[in-house]
């Protein structure tokens, strides 16, 4: 998932080219009277990130629902080997995002095994953690027509916090694309993984604006209809800490089975969820 930038959460793209220091109201209160200084101390890095999207399809079996899509999405990028934290340089990026990469990979498996009426693509972005650079560019030079893609599934950090909650961003306005997607979704759990749904993080108001951080995003800004699965942040986000030792496997399979059963029951349903009245993504 890509780190929190200022105003509404959405990635910068391009990013800052000067420091940009986010602080507490509180804190600020402090600084405010004259005569008070702040001794602030900044890291800056240059560094190559070689970053590709990859993508694969499975075809559809029904001759008049194969030219459309149902697209699962993932990002496959984090940040690599970067400075030392605790003795460690190597930032794993297991809950980010290798858990939604490893979800889709298992996806796909069963749906070559199965097809579904519809097609379904299976994307795995380039450069989110740069500002969603790898689903931008798919959602501007798709490699079927996006008019075709009937709705978009992806996911981001899928294996900590309570085993037994999870997060369905888009799910509600102002955030909420398409209800009919949406009432799958919520059906997909009900019949398979029971998730207590946590809609905290789906709110406008809630400080990280989590919603925004993550590659379903250029696509629903076009109206194709987009969910956001996750289990949300943790102390490690973005520490040479988040490594596979700490992942709930067992929690990452039920969510897993969440997003096969929500893309399949939209990928045979007869008609396509459609986008929301006036929606507009803000």
């Amino acid at each position: 998932a890509a780190a929190a930038t200022p105003g509404a959460g959405r990635p910068a793209a391009p990013p800052p080219q000067k420091p940009v220091l986010l602080a507490h109201r509180a804190a600020l209160a402090v600084w405010r009277p004259d005569g008070q200084t702040v001794d602030i101390r900044l890291r800056t890095e240059t560094f190559e990130y070689p970053s590709a999207n990859v993508i694969g399809v499975v075809r559809g079996t029904d001759p008049r629902l194969r030219d459309e899509y149902v697209l699962f999405s993932s990002h496959q990028d984090h940040d690599g080997v970067r400075y030392v934290v605790d003795g460690d340089s190597i930032w794993n990026g297991a809950d980010d995002n290798a858990t939604t990469s490893v979800a889709l990979l298992a996806i796909a498996r069963a749906w070559k095994r199965q097809p579904s009426r519809r097609s379904a693509l299976f994307v795995f972005h380039g450069a989110e953690e740069r500002g969603l650079l790898g689903s931008r560019y798919h959602a501007a030079h798709p490699v079927v027509p996006l008019a075709n893609i009937v709705a978009v599934l992806n996911g981001d950090m899928l294996g900590r916090n309570n085993p037994d909650t999870a997060a369905l961003l888009g799910s509600q306005p102002p955030h909420r694309n398409s209800a009919a997607l949406v009432d799958m979704a919520i059906a997909a759990n009900r019949a398979t993984s029971r998730f207590v749904i946590d809609s905290l993080w789906d709110r406008p108001t809630h400080p990280e604006g989590w919603y925004f951080r993550s590659d379903h995003v250029p696509y629903a800004e076009r109206n194709v209809p987009a969910l956001f699965f996750s289990t949300n942040l943790h102390q490690d986000y973005h520490t040479p800490r988040d490594e596979p030792k700490t992942i709930d496997y067992v929690k990452l399979a039920r969510v897993a089975r969440w997003m096969y059963m929500t893309g399949w029951i939209a990928a045979n349903a007869e008609t396509r969820p459609a986008v929301d009245p006036g929606f507009v993504l803000r």
